[in-house]
């Protein structure tokens, strides 16, 4: 378990101020922890247990023992991630008493009656999990009003720090839907087929983080001839001035898709693959500018490669205007089944149930700033080739 866990306190002008509340690990078995948590009121509640190390989709049990007057009480334990538990909005500058900030919807939550004694609960951490470790809070309420915290490693708004647990990294598991006849190629995802695939949110590739302010999402899809991806993209400056096929699309604004190969079983069961020989990277642009290469080894292949992929854009306002405020983009991508099956070690002919190791990247570069890059699954390095965090997709067969 970590050592200490730092809180960002934010001002209303977004200046964070850090504030250190160590947690101290015990000298106790594995998950013990020796600090105690003193309650406005006496309840005192410590010997907090929790694993070392958990991993996404599985069980997160955590227990503590309560000491004083409970009767009437309730616990609300939350199982954050660490940057969203630890963030704290000041109104009115430092030293402000902060705010409730909203609710992080990766959140997990339990509401159990406060009871004197030992008190155990389970979470499931929820798949995907993209963090590297989660945080574990719990607030005292009477009726609907939280018992402030008076001693011991808190928030200043009166929640409790229990745990900090490491999380096993896992790949994103996605699935595609059955197309019954292939999409029309023109950059819109209004196809019904669209609709019954989830929209899968691209994160922060390094950490896994949301990026809510150019948000994007990608939807899979598959029939008997080709795995289509549909991405939209909300991007107020959409910009690309690269026109010629295989230009470097990857130093402006672009999607990319990666076809790793056929998803192994024991890959599965560890959720980290091995580096992948032969495979596929496929771009395309805000212009429909395309760029495609295959590889036999990591980095270690053909750009010069001419695949018969298709793809098709569909821009929400215009093109390089840099003084406007665009609304952003859409992209169609339909990779026929028989260019996966010869560049890759993916079987053809496919069916449901089949997986596939894959992942979409986006490049985000807004004026001024530095670059984003974001992912379906974070690679956790600064490398889209990586294919070890590559995200599982399964072909779901008919309903």
């Amino acid at each position: 378990m970590a050592g200490a866990l730092a809180l960002v306190l934010t001002t209303a002008c977004g200046e964070p101020v850090r504030l250190p509340h160590p947690i101290v690990e015990a000298e106790l078995p594995a998950g013990g922890w020796s600090h105690a948590v003193r309650f406005r009121g006496g309840v005192r509640i410590d010997d907090v247990r929790a694993p070392d190390q958990v991993a996404p989709g599985e069980g997160l049990p955590v227990s503590f023992v309560v000491h004083g007057p409970a009767q009437g009480l309730r616990a609300r334990v939350v199982a954050w991630p660490p940057r969203a538990g630890a963030r704290q909005v000041a109104l009115g500058g430092v030293g402000a008493p902060p705010v409730d900030v909203p609710l992080d919807p990766r959140a997990s939550v339990l509401e159990v009656p406060l009871t004197e004694g030992t008190q155990s609960l389970e979470f499931t951490l929820p798949r995907p999990w993209f963090p590297s470790q989660v945080l574990v809070t719990l607030e005292l309420l009477d009726g609907d009003a939280r018992i402030p915290v008076e001693e011991g490693p808190a928030r200043e708004d009166g929640r409790a720090m229990l745990a900090l647990i490491d999380v096993t990294p896992r790949p994103a598991l996605v699935q595609a839907v059955p197309m019954s006849s292939p999409p029309v190629l023109d950059g819109r995802l209004d196809e019904p087929g669209w609709a019954a695939a989830v929209a899968h949110p691209l994160v922060h590739s390094l950490d896994g983080e949301p990026y809510d302010e150019r948000p994007g999402t990608v939807r899979l899809a598959w029939d008997a001839q080709a795995l289509y991806l549909g991405a939209e993209i909300v991007d107020p400056d959409v910009w690309s001035d690269l026109v010629q096929h295989d230009d470097p699309l990857w130093n402006q604004e672009v999607l990319e898709l990666f076809v790793f190969g056929a998803a192994k079983q024991g890959e599965l069961q560890r959720g980290r693959a091995s580096r992948q020989s032969g495979y596929l990277e496929l771009q395309v642009s805000p212009r429909g500018v395309t760029f495609d290469a295959r590889f036999e080894h990591h980095r270690k292949g053909d750009e010069a490669w001419d695949g018969t992929w298709r793809s098709a854009v569909d821009l929400r306002g215009t093109l390089d205007e840099r003084r406007d405020r665009d609304e952003g983009w859409s992209a169609e991508l339909a990779i026929p089944w028989t260019e996966i099956c010869a560049h890759t070690d993916v079987t053809c002919p496919v069916g449901a149930g089949q997986t596939l190791r894959i992942n979409a990247f986006r490049f985000e570069r807004p004026e001024g700033r530095p670059p984003v890059g974001l992912a379906l699954s974070p690679p956790r390095v600064p490398d889209f080739h990586a294919s070890e965090h590559a995200a599982v997709l399964e072909l779901v067969g008919p309903s």
